[in-house]
């Protein structure tokens, strides 16, 4: 970027950037501003350009504060070439003008109940553009259109819709109106001014990114500088990372002057959508901020003149002084030098106000004990319940939104939040909002978590949900409890915010003090931790092995935590098996067709029988038809393992356990492994050999066989070790030993207790070298289902 001879220096002419609103424009979508409801004010416009075109409204509420989003255009036209905005019909209130197709300009105004009047081929231009472009020109009463690919351009007077053929540098690709002059630029963004009639060609003015220019008041924004009539200046920053922005202007606050809003395109969580607002000063202006304070009452308060909301809590100062819309602010407590928040609070007929009142107190000492910034001496957060009357009748069968919009005031929108309290626990809100309920068990902890929704946050801070090292009570594993403690529950300031983690490559070696992760050692996860200096070693992996580098784990523990889409395979009766064998992934499933009943088993066993299916996967999401390896007479779990191009496949049936080859397409001859159809089999390759094991429900004995890589079978052989639990047998890749997955009663206590055991080979006999505990000696993993064992 250059500015010829000019000395940059932080802009007067504006306010610093104030939040203003979040996330209204994401690519592809178009902002704009625009007086659309004739207010005199300026309210945002945004344009979905693909597909069938949508326009919505962000209205400006009294030139202090956004409203809520509406949509007030659907369908309108197919795939829009480019947009803009101004007064271009007699109807008050701005129209929006979109090129489609190269030639047609289609206007959309004369806002009426929320909905804009669609004007297709307002003007047909004489010919069509190739990347056709519109620029509103003349304060927003013409419109010129044009193409980076031609000369020739089409000036269209708004209130005549005269089409005047005009020339136009070759290579424009975006024009700004300067009042009596124009702004032009190339690809490259270099700006020059141009007269209005593009007759003579100015000096140029600067460069900066084409898609951040912006033009109005006879400015023109160039990336963080404004150039204004021969002086140049840098935008005050946004204290945000740097980001693509794209910058509109319009009178946000109906003072006559041109303000600035900045649409953030940044990458980082949350505040990457941000909107800010800078607003136009002029010379004498009393009240620069339009807080409805002067100058020398926001001097007295000790707030900030060009800031209306000093304590960024979304509360205008002027109002935290005195009463808006018939709520007395001041009364309540509130202070524009501390963040405060309002609730309305409606409480269902049936659950205890003393109790309701007590938890709520105990809510806004919490949120005053905030560790949380403030321009005034007070940390944290002001929190200002007021009493609804009681929710009856079937007010209390509606959902929480359609009492939210009953009994929340509508004068009140923006300014108060609002939740009902109902029986029993947990809760529901909408995301940086205004609605939403909770239950009164533990409404203390419930409230803090369901709030905090509304005023924002969600439940993974910058990490995946369910995550172990953002400890806030907004993430579901710790809403309820911290350090053991229920009392701990907190929000999250971030201190482990420069730690990254990678679930599929984690070091088991914490760069930080024991004293900063012991929680991990603590419910809900209760990892195991050692102290080691500056570091703190930790088992990811649960295998008791400390220190270990990439190691690949599910860390996450949480209801509502998300496993990734599921592929819907059919409908099983019995448990599925996933096997893969080189690059091909299957899975095998019982089946039948006996109709539901509600009060019978569905699974499969020797009172109900089915068959036995194997699906292949196709590609990612998509997998190939099931094919019926056992038309009949399955009783229970399949298991399969794959090696050399085949699968063999293990599972009980009426005549006794049975094992098939299958390859793509071939389906080998059915094997009686035993006759006995309640052994429960288990099979995996081992050394180039497939082991079989049979385990007896009964006695708990495990048998098993190993089949040599030409596939003769040997001799059936015993374990000295009985399981209460079906087995399971995997490789560890790394020192080449078999593991047995299987289960023991530890005492009395601790039925069911999972072990691994460890095996060499030795002339086709499976020798035992060690044994541990899951969870050691001294823990209580312990369950009743089949053992998985992955390497």
């Amino acid at each position: 970027m250059f500015f010829p001879l000019l000395a940059l220096i932080v802009s007067e002419d504006l306010t610093p950037p104030q939040p203003w609103a979040l996330n209204l424009a994401p690519n592809p979508v178009i902002p704009l501003l625009g007086d659309v409801d004739a207010d005199g004010r300026a309210d945002i416009v945004t344009v979905n350009p693909k597909g069938d075109c949508e326009i919505g409204v962000t209205p400006t509420v009294e030139g202090i504060k956004p409203g809520l989003p509406f949509n007030a255009r659907r369908n309108w036209g197919k795939e829009c070439d480019s947009v803009t905005i101004g007064l271009f019909d007699a109807t008050p209130g701005a129209d929006v003008a979109g090129l489609f197709r190269g030639s047609e300009i289609r206007l959309a105004g004369s806002l009426k109940e929320g909905q804009l009047n669609d004007v297709p081929n307002w003007v047909t231009l004489p010919e069509t553009l190739t990347e056709g472009r519109l620029a509103a020109i003349r304060a927003g009463k013409a419109i010129l259109a044009f193409s980076p690919k031609s000369t020739r351009a089409y000036r269209i007077d708004a209130a005549t819709k005269a089409v005047e053929t005009v020339r136009i540098p070759m290579g424009t690709f975006w024009v700004g109106d300067l009042g009596s002059d124009l702004a032009l630029a190339g690809r490259n963004g270099r700006v020059t001014v141009w007269d209005s009639e593009l007759k003579s060609k100015g000096k140029g003015i600067g460069e900066g990114r084409l898609a951040g220019l912006a033009a109005g008041g006879g400015s023109v924004v160039l990336g963080n500088a404004m150039w204004t009539g021969g002086r140049s200046t840098v935008l005050a920053s946004t204290g945000l990372p740097e980001g693509n922005s794209r910058f509109v202007f319009g009178d946000v606050d109906g003072d006559g002057d041109a303000d600035l809003m900045e649409f953030r395109y940044g990458t980082e969580a949350h505040t990457g959508g941000q909107i800010f607002l800078r607003r136009t000063i002029r010379p004498g202006e009393t009240d620069p901020d339009h807080d409805g304070l002067t100058n020398e009452q926001e001097k007295a308060l000790s707030t900030d003149p060009l800031n209306p909301d000093t304590d960024n809590d979304s509360l205008i100062d002027g109002w935290e002084i005195g009463t808006y819309r018939g709520l007395d602010l001041k009364m309540l407590g509130c202070d524009p030098l501390r963040a405060d928040t309002i609730a309305l609070i409606s409480r269902f007929d049936d659950v205890d106000e003393a109790r309701v009142k007590s938890e709520l107190e105990r809510v806004s000492r919490t949120m005053a004990e905030l560790d949380f910034p403030n321009p005034g001496p007070t940390k944290g957060i002001g929190f200002h319940p007021i009493y609804l009357d009681m929710v009856k009748g079937e007010d209390k069968n509606q959902p929480w939104w359609a009492n939210r919009d009953k009994f929340l005031p509508e004068k009140w929108r923006g300014l108060v939040h609002w939740m009902q309290v109902t029986q029993g626990g947990g809760g529901q809100a909408n995301e940086l909002a205004d609605g939403g309920t909770v239950g009164i068990n533990d409404l203390w902890a419930v409230f803090l978590h369901e709030f905090g929704h509304q005023l924002g946050l969600d439940h993974s801070g910058f990490w995946p949900g369910g995550g172990p090292i953002y400890s806030s009570l907004m993430n579901y594993n710790y809403s309820y409890g911290f350090e053991d403690s229920h009392d701990k529950i907190h929000f999250s300031k971030g201190p482990l915010a420069k730690f990254t983690m990678v679930e599929t490559d984690l070091d088991e070696t914490l760069p930080l003090p024991l004293d900063q992760v012991r929680f991990l050692g603590m419910s809900p996860y209760r990892f195991r931790l050692k102290e080691n200096g500056a570091t703190t070693l930790i088992d990811w992996n649960w295998n008791g092995v400390f220190g270990e580098k990439h190691v690949r784990a599910d860390i996450n523990y949480a209801y509502s935590t998300h496993a990734g889409r599921r592929d819907d395979l059919g409908k099983a009766k019995t448990a599925p098996f996933i096997v893969s064998e080189g690059d091909k992934l299957f899975a095998l499933f019982g089946m039948s067709d006996r109709a539901k009943d509600v009060k019978l088993d569905p699974t499969l066993s020797s009172e109900n029988p089915g068959r036995l299916v194997i699906r292949q996967m196709e590609k990612r999401f998509a997998w190939k038809a099931p094919v019926v390896l056992e038309k009949e007479g399955v009783i229970g779990d399949p298991v399969a393992a794959g090696v050399r191009g085949k699968l063999a496949v293990v599972y009980p049936t009426l005549k006794g356990v049975m094992m098939r080859g299958y390859e793509t397409g071939k389906i080998g001859e059915a094997v009686l492994v035993s006759p006995d159809a309640t052994l429960v089999p288990s099979v995996a390759y081992h050394g180039g050999r497939l082991f079989l094991f049979l385990w007896n429900p009964q006695s708990g004995e495990i048998d098993y066989q190993a089949m040599d890589p030409k596939g003769k079978p040997g001799a059936w052989q015993r374990l000295d070790v009985k399981s209460t639990n079906p087995v399971s047998f995997c490789t560890d890749t790394k020192t080449g030993e078999a593991i047995l997955g299987m289960a023991q009663n530890q005492d009395e206590k601790r039925p069911h207790r999972w072990q691994i055991r460890r095996y060499t080979v030795q002339e086709g006999r499976l020798v035992e070298k060690s044994m541990r505990w899951i969870d050691g000696v001294d823990g209580g993993s312990r369950g009743m289902g089949r053992l998985t064992v992955l390497f």
